[in-house]
């Protein structure tokens, strides 16, 4: 970490491209990180992946296809679920249901799909397991099976099926997968607590109920959302703020009709947060 308040730098950026919005984030074990850009005009979901360490592209603009060379889920319902290893798992889900099936293994880095299979759908991650499902109608009403399968080939671990009460015992011992990629999320400042209201405080943030924060140390993160009064549109910004001292500051959108929250995060010394939704930038605190 940066001491003595000294200003921070911009370790690189990726510009997901013009009408992109940078949609989710993950990070494998091998301090990877993968991303799902989303192009609402042309209802396209396309991947990349980036070395964080020097924010070299290795992968960009990668369509998930299935075994015919046809998108998958129209080419716009798909998703990440997990990382292990080196590996990203993604999933597909039908039009009109929130519901995911389908998990597809993929290597970034080698731009292909290690393992796929359609039959099943994610649930949960363990040490080195997976914890997958299969939905079936029975008299009308849908009924789930459970087991284990291997997540580095997809290989059913065990054939026994796991009732609902052993499914549900398997998954409260899952890790939350922002803790297992070590990934500190902005909490929304809404209760004035005496941590919040300190940290806020410290830069310069007086109104809590528009701001997100993160206090890593001894650097506070701070996201405020302005909603501008002739206008009514909405204004975003980032401080951060070390010992009272600013040390760095960017804007994050401008004039939009609504905020959008959870757009910054803290990963290995690293602040990665987004520009007008399309650009990301990763800050050095070290």
């Amino acid at each position: 970490m940066k001491h003595n308040a000294e200003p921070l730098a911009v370790r690189w950026r990726y510009d997901a491209g013009r009408g992109a919005i940078v949609w989710q984030l993950m990070f494998t074990e091998t301090g990877d990180l993968i991303g799902q850009k989303r192009f609402a005009a042309k209802r396209q979901v396309l991947f990349f992946g980036i070395e964080t360490a020097t924010g070299r592209l290795f992968s960009d603009d990668f369509l998930l296809m299935d075994k015919h060379s046809l998108p998958l889920g129209e080419g716009w319902f798909t998703g990440l679920e997990t990382t292990s290893r080196d590996l990203a798992y993604c999933y597909a889900s039908q039009p009109l249901t929130p519901e995911h099936q389908g998990i597809w293994a993929v290597d970034f880095r080698a731009g292909r799909v290690v393992w796929s299979r359609s039959d099943i759908g994610f649930v949960a991650k363990l040490d080195d397991e997976f914890l997958v499902c299969q939905t079936s109608i029975f008299g009308g009403f849908p009924e789930r099976q459970f087991w284990l399968v291997d997540p580095s080939s997809g290989v059913d671990i065990s054939h026994s099926v796991l009732d609902s009460a052993q499914a549900n015992a398997i998954r409260e011992k899952a890790v939350p997968e922002e803790v297992r990629q070590q990934i500190i999320l902005p909490e929304v400042v809404t209760d004035g607590t005496v941590e919040a209201r300190r940290a806020l405080q410290s830069v310069g943030i007086s109104e809590t109920c528009r701001c997100e924060c993160i206090v890593y140390g001894t650097v506070t993160v701070a996201a405020l959302h302005e909603q501008l009064p002739l206008t009514g549109l909405w204004r975003s910004s980032l401080k951060v703020r070390q010992s009272g001292c600013l040390i760095y500051a960017d804007g994050m959108e401008e004039s939009v009709d609504k905020p959008c929250l959870n757009n910054f995060l803290i990963r290995g010394d690293n602040l990665y947060y987004l520009r007008e939704r399309e650009e990301l930038v990763c800050v050095a605190l070290s």
